[in-house]
């Protein structure tokens, strides 16, 4: 199997057929060329046998974060983050998205980060169900964080985190969440029959 390297600045030319694929995030690169500067060693590309592009991850570090953790007082802590990450089509299904997403977990492992997380739309349970087998969590939801979808912020606790702290106030997440997609559906169903009242109006 090819192995990561890191993402080369032209590689910008020629990642057009993986982000331009209906089920990849599409990113501007105003978004994506300043966080390949910042932590460029932690921005991995893999190749096809010829030499074509066929995947990157997209990595970054948070340092000194303020959260509260364990006892419930701030803490400065790092952890690291995934700001995307996509395999070309006709390469899914062979591992490579589990060996980016793995290289980079162990990178920041040797950087002492409490955890790794990421955010992926709701309605994406492929990549869902790829997060959680290797053993990322739904830490908490976010109503409309894309444009058409609500999206999961996902965490993987790294080995420093023993006691797991990075996923404390995961229940009130769920709770917070759950309170959240109620709202949400009452919105809907209120501003539904809205529209029905002044479209009976209308047709008066």
């Amino acid at each position: 199997m090819t192995s990561p390297r890191v993402f080369a600045l032209e590689d910008l030319f020629k990642f057009n057929h993986i982000v331009l694929d209906p089920l990849v995030e599409v990113y501007s690169l105003p978004f994506l060329l300043p966080k390949i500067l910042e932590y460029p060693e932690l921005v991995l590309a893999v190749d096809a046998p010829g030499g074509r592009l066929i995947g990157f991850i997209l990595g970054r570090r948070i340092v000194d974060a303020k959260e509260s953790i364990g006892d419930g007082k701030d803490q400065s802590w790092s952890n690291g983050h995934i700001s995307a990450l996509a395999v070309a089509h006709d390469y899914r299904k062979l591992g490579l998205a589990t060996r980016l997403l793995t290289t980079l977990r162990d990178m920041m492992d040797r950087k002492g980060d409490w955890y790794v997380d990421l955010f992926v739309r709701g309605k994406n349970e492929k990549a869902i169900s790829l997060y959680e087998s290797l053993g990322y969590v739904k830490y908490r939801w976010m109503p409309q964080f894309y444009a058409n979808d609500h999206g999961y912020d996902m965490r993987l606790p790294l080995a420093r985190d023993v006691e797991r702290k990075s996923l404390e106030g995961i229940l009130i997440n769920k709770v917070y969440s759950f309170g959240n997609m109620l709202y949400y559906l009452l919105m809907l169903y209120l501003l539904g029959i809205k529209d029905i009242l002044i479209g009976d109006r209308w047709l008066e």
